[in-house]
């Protein structure tokens, strides 16, 4: 069974995020996962080799990323597009263990949500400029 969810307008801290992890590696009685850690800050996009590569950037600011960790009985995936969203889904035998996760996140939402970014575009008339 899989669950999806998205947040408006969130970033979740990393602590966060690595709460959840050890939450998952303990879970999975240590079994090795296979992972994916994506991110993108400007015209840069990275792939990274491990979590704490990941994590060390995932701290500043960024305008996209992704992370992806599958087990044999369980998936999380989490993505994060700044000033818009992110995306959390689990995918896992029961719905106690995907609520477990979800608990996480659903309690630290309304601490996590960033103010828009607001533009401001002044018009000047040129028929009034001097």
């Amino acid at each position: 069974m899989e669950k999806s969810k998205l947040y408006p307008q969130a970033y979740f801290q990393a602590s966060t995020i690595e709460q959840v992890l050890s939450k998952l590696v303990n879970a999975q009685k240590n079994e090795q996962p296979t992972t994916f850690y994506y991110l993108t800050r400007g015209d840069e996009s990275w792939r990274f080799d491990n979590e704490k590569e990941y994590f060390t950037e995932y701290r500043k600011d960024h305008d996209n990323s992704f992370l992806k960790r599958t087990y044999k009985q369980l998936i999380f995936k989490i993505r994060y597009a700044k000033n818009n969203y992110t995306d959390i889904t689990v995918q896992a035998a029961t719905s106690h263990e995907i609520d477990s996760i979800f608990e996480v996140f659903e309690k630290l939402y309304p601490g996590s949500k960033q103010k828009p970014t607001i533009v401001t575009t002044i018009y000047t008339d040129p028929n009034t400029v001097q």
